[in-house]
């Protein structure tokens, strides 16, 4: 049996490919929940824009979840689907050991949510230096990062500092890594890429945690509507 570090409600992500390997949806979200005697697992069935994504017997599939701040990767199997209650289950089947793997990127959610920040050009500056909070929003958030919408213009490899606005405050300082001119199409002029540089494992997960639920939030909206 393949061992894992995966406990009950760990968080995961998970990566399909087609019969010729290549991957053929965004990466989705879920949640492990059981090994079975067989060896095989359960997972809660992962979302898509707030649906259920049917993933067919048969279907090849990578799981990613991190743990202590490390991120870990194995290959699997899906086997099949149930329903248990309101509850989408999906059994999948290990085929390969546990590999430790380097940070990469993560699944994006499509938020708006506030965020206090200040940007500055070197990552040594003081932070008596790094100036004054400005008000902006997210576009979408990650566990390694977000997109944000701002007035201010930075250089690629600048830093931004802030204080994302969830459930409760995360602070991170992150490196910017994407902007694009957007001044006609609202508010902001802005969107700036940030990839997280310094931010605790604890508000990593928090994020990851945030988005996972929002999905289920959605969810259930469409089962009631």
């Amino acid at each position: 049996m393949i061992k894992t570090k995966l406990t009950l409600g760990t968080k995961l992500e998970l990566e399909l490919y087609d019969a010729n390997g290549d991957k053929i949806v965004p990466t989705l979200i879920s949640q492990f929940e059981a090994v079975l005697p067989d060896g095989s697992m359960e997972i809660l069935s992962p979302i898509l824009e707030g649906r259920i994504y049917p993933v067919h017997r048969g279907t090849n599939l990578d799981v990613i979840y991190e743990k202590n701040g490390d991120l870990y990767r194995f290959a699997s199997q899906a086997l099949g689907r149930k329903l248990e209650g309101n509850i989408h289950l999906l059994r999948i089947k290990p085929l390969s050991e546990v590999e430790k793997i380097q940070r990469r990127y993560f699944f994006r959610f499509n938020c708006v949510r506030d965020v206090d920040y200040r940007i500055f050009a070197h990552r040594e500056t003081k932070e008596e230096e790094r100036g004054d909070y400005k008000k902006g929003i997210t576009k979408d958030i990650s566990g390694g990062g977000i997109c944000l919408c701002s007035d201010i213009r930075p250089e690629i490899g600048w830093y931004v500092e802030g204080k994302l606005l969830l459930n409760q405050d995360i602070l991170f300082i992150g490196r910017v890594v994407r902007v694009i001119n957007i001044h006609d199409r609202g508010k902001y002029n802005y969107e700036i890429g940030i990839e997280f540089d310094d931010i605790s494992n604890m508000n990593r997960e928090r994020i990851i945690g945030y988005i996972f639920e929002e999905q289920r939030k959605l969810l259930k909206k469409g089962w009631t509507k």
